[in-house]
């Protein structure tokens, strides 16, 4: 219950005395960290690396986002706008080659196009299309 009362505790009440070894060890421990000039620029390099992985995650998670909406908004009776935004992010992989250019084209069942627009969205390489067509 000791250690919970400081887990729970604010910052002034943290160097309280809780009247136990593991939480005085673990007040000293922080006070000592506190301390050293060098584990504070590790814990700011450390911060420093999250919020880069945070905003990387968050710009991915738009571009998802952007894609899936793309594949929601696809409308029945306009695949040839439709087919245009798969080639769009197909495009960013590489060369589309002519033959699956033109499996695309061909393609008439929005599903279909549904489902390779999401995968173009999703895949790394064009190599990995292909294979999961």
């Amino acid at each position: 219950m000791k250690f919970l009362n400081f887990v729970k505790a604010d910052l002034g009440e943290s160097e309280s005395d809780f009247e136990d070894d593991f939480v005085e060890k673990l007040q000293e421990t922080i006070r000592r960290i506190k301390t050293n000039r060098e584990m504070e620029e590790r814990f700011m390099i450390f911060e420093e690396m999250l919020r880069d992985e945070r905003a990387e995650g968050r710009a991915e998670g738009l571009a998802e986002g952007r894609a899936e909406g793309r594949a929601e908004g696809l409308v029945e009776g306009r695949t040839e706008g439709n087919i245009e935004y798969i080639f769009e992010l197909l495009e960013e992989l590489g060369a589309v080659p002519d033959d699956v250019r033109s499996r695309i084209t061909a393609e008439k069942d929005l599903e279909v196009l549904k489902r390779w627009f999401k995968l173009a969205a999703k895949v790394d390489s064009m190599g990995d299309f292909l294979e999961r067509m």
